[in-house]
């Protein structure tokens, strides 16, 4: 297995607060992983970078002016539907012939996560395996916290029910504990970037430890624009 001293010492420290910058832009960031990472790991790189083009496609849909960077996809190669993953051309041929879930983009994250999960473990990527199976879970917690709410079954909105495998009582009681939608969600971050620290592992210079890296990266970036610092390593 690769090992990458190189890549490791040229990418950036994390932040110790949601709002500070990373000292460089996520994109270039993803641009130097790829361009210093083994062929045989490339692939595990760009499927982490598809979920940024699966988010994309979603604010796309729902016409909203949001545009994640990072991506591979252009907005223009998502509006003519060109160079798509075949996960993401399945969605659009079901969305044309009328196959809808409970909520309208349910199926095309299905389709990002099996194609996602499916790779990690063709290439025994340990990161992705536990960190994917977590996510998956935590997502389907909150639907299920959701549909709740409703008076809805959750069983219509959930996906990939038998990836997951972990608890997240304690994450869900905390998360009604919190005072408004934006610390919650700065409270759920917190709580993904435990999950990566948990799963990359102790190597630094390890595949795992970039596809980590890669993921702090993109959560930090989504506050980077924030005015008011959370402290998160008071949390960690």
């Amino acid at each position: 297995m690769a090992r990458y001293y190189f890549l490791a010492s040229c990418l950036p420290p994390m932040p110790l607060s949601f709002g500070e910058k990373v000292s460089l832009p996520f994109s270039e960031i993803c641009q130097l992983i790829l361009r210093n990472i083994e062929p045989g790991d490339e692939p595990l790189v760009r499927c982490c970078l598809a979920a940024i083009d699966t988010a994309n496609t979603e604010f796309y849909l729902r016409g909203q002016d949001v545009f994640l960077p990072g991506g591979s996809l252009t907005l223009e190669e998502i509006e003519v539907k060109r160079n798509l993953p075949s996960y993401m051309l399945a969605f659009f041929e079901d969305r044309d012939r009328g196959v809808r879930r409970g909520y309208g983009y349910d199926n095309l994250w299905e389709g990002y996560y099996t194609y996602a999960y499916s790779l990690a473990e063709e290439l025994n990527c340990r990161f992705l395996i536990d960190y994917l199976s977590w996510e998956i879970g935590l997502r389907n917690s909150l639907v299920g916290l959701r549909a709740s709410a409703r008076g809805e079954e959750a069983e219509d909105y959930q996906i990939m029910i038998r990836a997951g495998g972990h608890e997240f009582s304690a994450i869900i009681s905390q998360l009604k504990m919190q005072q408004n939608p934006l610390k919650a969600e700065q409270f759920l971050d917190v709580e993904r970037l435990k999950m990566v620290f948990h799963c990359e592992g102790p190597d630094p210079f390890s595949r795992d430890a970039i596809l980590g890296t890669l993921e702090k990266a993109r959560i930090y970036n989504r506050w980077e624009k924030m005015n008011s610092p959370y402290q998160v390593h008071d949390i960690i």
